[in-house]
């Protein structure tokens, strides 16, 4: 309005002029004001999109998330299928080799671009992840909050022990946060500290400017793309989900110029840091034991087939805490030049007995869990992503996973830990356990024995030239020169509880704490037992390391040069004839070919199969309930019961079991970084909350009405078969949660355990089912060799599915629905009309009563009662054979009714 620029409304002739011009002025006074606030918008909003998700597929997979399409924490997993691999998004990410965000309340979020590991992922739990900045509805949706951000939770320097969930007063806090620091600072000056940061370094920016002046990555390999571009390149049996049938072995021109593995300088520089980092590590853990260097000079690793006597460990003055042939050495720094090169994920996978388990113990102090906490941090400077597995389950030993082959272990193991000579004594077991971790899988792992078990691991070295190792000595204890503590008296410090006022809502906690026999070693001894498995991986780093340093800086001629010629670390040709000598080799004269003398094929074999025996790796997807067809009313087998979990995310550390100030911390020394002030500010992060429940979160509620929905394709049968999937099976004694055997797992916190921080993912689930079940309809990919076994128990109770509780009739259908009423036996004999069937492709093969069932099983070792339920010798011998989508069908049918009933825990087949 023009008279808001008047002098008091005067518009007279006389000032008509003037105030025509200033009104021009004006106005152009406020035009540009209001183009300058645009801009300060615009600018405002790039720089918010730079940390925001931008990924397609990152964003279509939260939005699963928000719609019960999956886990919201373990969203992005697995990533490659669906995901947007466009590399020139610009967000605020670390470059490769940058620290890791590592917070002490949830999930370690991993800010790197992708390598070859984000195609394999772990999914759900909390695992380590290739993530981008969340957005602000991600954060209010996942219950996120700036209250916990850069001092506190994802801040090196803030001592997980000064946790906000610790009941602690705000003096104590402050004080032990002090306390902290100073440590840092006293092995930052002691030890020293990663140095490398491709963010902050300039010269080696992952962020180059583009011609308009914005930060840009570097270029990185498409490996979705690529891999489907070499897809069916390299002869495995085992693929993984996307069909990309190869482990990152590709050519050097295929990494992009510019990308970090074609950069001289770059390279350098990381490997000069690399080295430093595995020498301080290395000589935190001497110092923790009061070892010198003369007295362990391999690294504390005795090669048996060198003839140096100084490695051979023949000298008498050279203490040795492992074993492990030359080539097998050389075959581990391959398997970790490789990751390094593809930035993959490196898997370290344990099977065995509860004192491998860690029980008498809290679960993250087993072996496995503390070599995770060493040689994560080292991993993540090294560009990998390290995923340590303890799957022991007490009282047993590996054979009933085994059987699984990739299944339940992981279709990825770059290195297979057997530690059952308690429970395994004869050595056939264990030759299962060895040739099906070496024939099943994307890759052949490097084999290790934690004691009792190298006669088997030198036969299967001397068959197919498989890689073997083992642990040697007994348990150490660490040198403390501040703290005085009597091992022998305190063999223990678990515990059940600490305090803590994040969970008020809890049952008592037990004082005490179970499973600490004789035959169970405590922490201490678990602690070197990491220690042992670590020196193997930092003597195997130290191989690689010198590898690429010689071989950067060697003509291109004699095979030099950047990036890393393949020949240097690839293994794929090593591994097939590996898997080749195994499957022809003399069947009789083998542990396996003797324990399974009714199908011995079984041992030339990779197997494949499922359970609900938990620990499993990805448990979701290696349960029998996902292999389920669904019934016409979209059930599927369920979990029984209905609860929550109390509560979620990571535990607390408990301050009882911390290394005592003053004495060698080797984590720490790991994880050590420059001080913040020289790191300017540039990880303003936020951080998860630690809400109690998660309402989209499909492991902390589970039910029969609410079960695992099958992840594997769907093939309806052909033709009217009659065969429609039951709705009367069902799982008991499946722990709540993802019980996935790593440190970021989250098990067993139902309201009702009265050891809630355990942290142990034993238990043995079941899935159940009787007369009046119907059929159990199991989908399976990709059979060629006409296998199907089962782990049966037969010591259940009569009438104990009570998913069938108060039915007459099958699928609990009326008469109307062509129901017939079965009468409710008593008794506790077996109907003499119990049949067992089963069909295939609805196809029926047999009909048997218990007699002839029970002559297709077999008590192969203690309370493994393995039943071979379809053995196709024609499929096996086929010259035409190929690989075939099978549909199993099983049921059992008579006069029974609920007191027929079966009941299985794993499946197996090929």
């Amino acid at each position: 309005d023009d008279s808001l620029f008047s002098d008091n409304g005067n518009n007279n002739n006389n000032n008509s002029s003037n105030t025509t011009t200033n009104l021009f002025y004006t106005r152009v006074v406020l035009v540009l004001l209001i183009l300058a606030g645009f801009a300060i918008i615009l600018v405002l909003i790039d720089s918010k999109t730079e940390r925001s998700i931008e990924d397609d597929g990152v964003v279509d997979r939260f939005q699963k998330s928000k719609t019960g399409g999956g886990s919201a924490r373990g969203r992005g997993g697995g990533g490659g299928a669906g995901g947007n691999n466009n590399n020139n998004n610009e967000h605020d990410i670390l470059g490769f080799h940058s620290p890791s965000m590592e917070s002490i309340y949830t999930n370690n979020r991993y800010y790197k671009p992708r390598g070859l590991g984000y195609v394999n992922a772990p999914r759900g739990g909390l695992h380590p992840l290739y993530m981008i900045d969340l957005t602000s509805d991600e954060r209010a949706t996942l219950g996120a909050s700036e209250e916990y951000d850069n001092e506190n939770g994802d801040d090196y320097e803030f001592s997980p022990y000064a946790d906000v969930r610790l009941e602690m007063t705000e003096d104590e806090r402050k004080a032990e946060r002090e306390a902290w620091s100073r440590k840092l600072k006293e092995i930052r000056e002691e030890y020293g500290y990663w140095e490398f940061d491709d963010d902050d370094d300039e010269e080696h920016s992952s962020k180059k400017s583009n011609n308009k002046g914005k930060k840009v990555r570097r270029p990185t390999v498409d490996w979705i793309a690529l891999g489907e571009k070499k897809k069916g390149a390299y002869d495995y049996d085992d693929t993984n989900e996307y069909g990309v049938a190869w482990s990152g072995e590709i050519d050097p021109g295929d990494f992009p110029p510019g990308s970090w593995q074609t950069d001289p300088t770059y390279v350098s520089s990381f490997l000069v840091q690399a080295r430093a980092l595995v020498k301080r590590v290395r000589r935190s853990i001497y110092d923790e034991y009061g070892w010198n260097e003369e007295e362990y000079a391999n690294g504390g690793i005795q090669f048996p087939d060198s003839d140096d006597p100084v490695k051979k460990g023949g000298n008498g003055k050279t203490k040795n805490v492992a074993w492990m042939y030359e080539e097998s050495v050389l075959a581990l720094s391959r398997k970790l030049l490789r990751a390094m090169m593809t930035n993959d994920h490196f898997y370290v996978t344990l099977g065995g007995h509860s004192a491998a388990a860690g029980h008498g113990n809290n679960f993250l102090q087993s072996y496995m869990m503390e070599f995770q906490r060493v040689m994560e941090p080292v991993f993540d400077r090294l560009g990998m992503v390290l995923v340590s597995s303890n799957l022991a389950q007490g009282g047993m030993g590996t054979l009933q996973l085994a059987l699984a082959g990739s299944g339940i272990y992981g279709v990825k193991r770059d290195f297979m830990i057997w530690d059952s000579s308690m429970t395994e004594r004869d050595g056939r077991a264990q030759d299962v356990f060895l040739r099906q971790m070496l024939l099943s899988g994307e890759t052949v792992p490097i084999l290790f024995d934690m004691g009792g078990g190298r006669a088997a691991m030198d036969k299967i070295r001397a068959e197919s030239g498989a890689h073997v190792g083992g642990a040697a000595g007994g348990g150490l204890f660490p040198e403390y020169k501040n703290t005085t503590v009597n091992f022998s008296e305190k063999k223990y410090n678990a515990a059940c509880w600490t305090g803590r006022i994040d969970v008020p809502d809890h049952d008592v906690q037990y004082e005490g704490y179970g499973g600490q026999k004789s035959f169970h070693p405590g922490n201490y001894v678990h602690q070197s037992s990491a220690r042992k498995i670590t020196l193997v991986f930092l003597r195997a780093l130290d191989e690689a390391l010198t590898l690429w340093e010689e071989k950067a800086t060697a003509p291109k001629d004699e095979g030099g040069g950047i990036p890393l010629d393949g020949r240097y670390w690839h293994l794929r040709e090593e591994d097939k004839e590996i898997r080749r000598a195994l499957k022809s080799t003399d069947v009789n004269a083998t542990g396996c070919g003797q324990m399974f003398g009714m199908i011995q094929r079984l041992c030339t074999t990779p197997m494949r199969g499922a359970g609900e025996w938990t620990p499993r790796r990805d448990p979701d997807r290696s349960s029998i309930r996902a292999l389920a067809k669904p019934a016409e009313d979209g059930y599927v087998p369920g979990m029984l019961g209905s609860h929550e979990q109390l509560y979620v995310t990571r535990d607390v550390l408990q301050p009882q079991q911390r290394v005592p100030m003053g004495e060698v911390d080797v984590a720490m020394v790991a994880r050590s970084l420059p001080p913040m002030t020289r790191r300017r500010g540039k990880r303003s992060r936020s951080l998860l909350s630690r809400p109690t429940s998660f309402a989209n979160n499909t492991h902390s509620k589970m039910g029969l009405e609410s079960p695992v929905r099958a992840h594997h394709v769907r093939r309806h049968l052909d033709g009217d078969t009659k065969i429609v999937p039951g709705q009367g099976w069902t799982v008991e004694g499946h722990p709540l949660g993802f019980c996935d055997g790593t440190s970021n797992s989250e098990c067993y916190r139902e309201k009702t355990n009265h050891c809630l921080m355990s942290g142990h993912n034993d238990a043995r689930g079941v899935m159940k089912g009787d007369g009046l079940s119907g059929w159990l309809v199991l989908q399976l990919k990709d059979v060629t060799e006409g296998i199907f076994m089962s782990r049966m128990e037969s010591y259940h109770d009569y009438n104990s599915n009570v998913r069938t509780r108060g039915w007459t009739t099958v699928n609990n259908r009326t008469e109307e629905d062509g129901g017939r009423q079965r009468r409710e036996l008593k008794n506790e004999k077996l109907p003499e009309t119990w049949q067992f069937e089963l069909a295939v492709n609805g196809v029926l093969q047999y009909s048997w009563n218990s007699t002839e069932y029970r002559s297709h099983c077999y008590y192969l070792a203690y309370n493994n009662d393995i039943c071979v339920l379809w053995d196709d010798e024609s499929r096996a011998n086929s010259s035409n054979k190929k690989k075939e989508d099978v549909e199993i069908a099983m049921r059992l049918r008579g006069e029974g009714g609920r007191t027929s009933l079966i009941a299985m825990t794993h499946v197996y087949y090929a």
